[in-house]
């Protein structure tokens, strides 16, 4: 703990859920729907609750971010290698990508005269 003291140090407060009311419903615009108050207040509830509990679990939120940052790495990527992979087929279709050779054709049976 700091040894400062808070009058030094005006702006460093401690902030409680007391100080977040919400706040009283304000009256309908003219021209704006309902749905779009309701999903703007919706939004920002998501909103606090989200922020709320990045910071009561800070390690969390970041292992969290971390996935979702790989998972968009992820989706941009895999379409990417498919296009290439069917550019190299495409490319040259005599060269085989595989490393394994294929197997030599056996010759056909020979038929007997009846």
């Amino acid at each position: 703990m700091s040894s400062i003291p808070n009058s030094a140090m005006p702006h460093a407060k401690v902030h409680h859920d007391d100080d977040h009311k919400p706040k009283p419903p304000k009256p309908p615009k003219a021209g704006a729907s309902d749905w779009v108050e309701d999903a703007t207040d919706a939004a920002k509830a998501g909103l606090a609750t989200a922020t709320d509990a990045v910071k009561s679990h800070p390690k969390t939120a970041i292992a969290v971010g971390a996935t979702v940052i790989a998972g968009i790495a992820a989706a941009i990527a895999a379409p990417a290698l498919r296009a290439k992979d069917g550019a190299e087929k495409k490319a040259d279709p005599k060269k085989k990508s595989s490393p394994h050779k294929p197997e030599p054709k056996k010759p056909a049976k020979a038929t007997k005269p009846h």
